[in-house]
């Protein structure tokens, strides 16, 4: 006689509390096994308890394994991995810092502060974003994301590094923005594609399965609201500036946070080792 098939539908949906590899290993002779145990209960040769003493003994088995199965299952997918390297921690540490000086925009001492420092820190933000985007190029010729993925990567490093260029040649300018109108113009071009390059490779990496999905998600969501506080747009001094101003200082915050949160990806991302091939001695 063969167990009920819902007491064996029950029992391997349990055996799903296990890691999939050890499914895919031993589930089918666990599944023979229970079918053979069950139909000795009800034969009257299971011992004491019948099948309710069986379920008790396979819960209390389960509760202590399958625990114990997926700890063994991360040592050995961590001993598979290796550190980021040396290229890709100064990368993300770039970008971490970046980060930081933009949120900064929240310090009221920086109201006080030379103009070339606010200039400077800008410089620093760019430089921090690219370096992220590069380091997605790097980490997407892994595998982990596709070839649209690093296209939106590179046009965000050219996107911040026009931009960067331009708040460089502004120093030299009286007044930041400077009311030269086809400078200003250029200048204007230039956030619009730093902010809508940052915010297409948020949307880009939002399918990320690692950490880097809640930071591409800050910079979907914040380059959006700071691209709509650009004096370019003239939305911060319209009537709808009540709401526009916060929503342009939540951005930019989110921003900032959006590539703190890539940086920390990147300098704790682990990377599979690669298989070493041992050439055959010669006899």
């Amino acid at each position: 006689m063969t167990p009920p098939a819902s007491h064996e539908r029950v029992y391997r949906a349990l055996l799903r509390l296990y890691p999939g590899p050890f499914r895919a290993r031993f589930r089918d002779e666990l599944v023979q096994l229970f079918g053979d145990v069950m139909r000795d209960a009800r034969d009257g040769r299971g011992g004491r308890g019948g099948t309710g003493g069986i379920w008790l003994r396979i819960l209390a088995d389960i509760a202590l394994t399958a625990p114990a199965e997926h700890l063994d299952a991360r040592r050995v997918a961590h001993s598979l991995t290796r550190p980021a390297s040396a290229v890709m921690k100064t990368l993300g540490l770039l970008g971490i810092v970046g980060g930081l000086l933009l949120l900064s925009v929240w310090l009221p001492v920086l109201s006080i502060v030379p103009e070339k420092f606010n200039l400077g820190r800008l410089v620093l933000f760019n430089a921090g974003a690219m370096a992220i985007a590069a380091a997605i190029l790097r980490w997407g010729a892994g595998a982990e994301w596709g070839r649209f993925q690093r296209s939106v990567a590179a046009l965000a490093m050219a996107a911040n590094g026009w931009y960067l260029v331009m708040v460089v040649l502004s120093a030299d300018r009286p007044v930041y923005p400077v009311p030269d109108p086809e400078f200003r113009e250029i200048f204007n071009w230039a956030g619009v594609a730093m902010w809508w390059a940052d915010g297409a490779l948020g949307l880009a990496l939002l399918g990320s399965r690692s950490r880097a999905r809640w930071g591409a998600l800050a910079l979907a969501v914040g380059s959006v609201g700071a691209f709509s506080g650009m004096g370019y747009l003239g939305l911060i001094d319209g009537e709808l500036g009540w709401l526009f101003l916060p929503a342009s200082q939540v951005g930019i915050a989110l921003n900032g946070l959006g590539w703190i949160l890539l940086g920390i990806a990147v300098t704790t991302r682990r990377r599979a080792i690669a298989p070493t091939s041992v050439a055959p001695r010669a006899s």
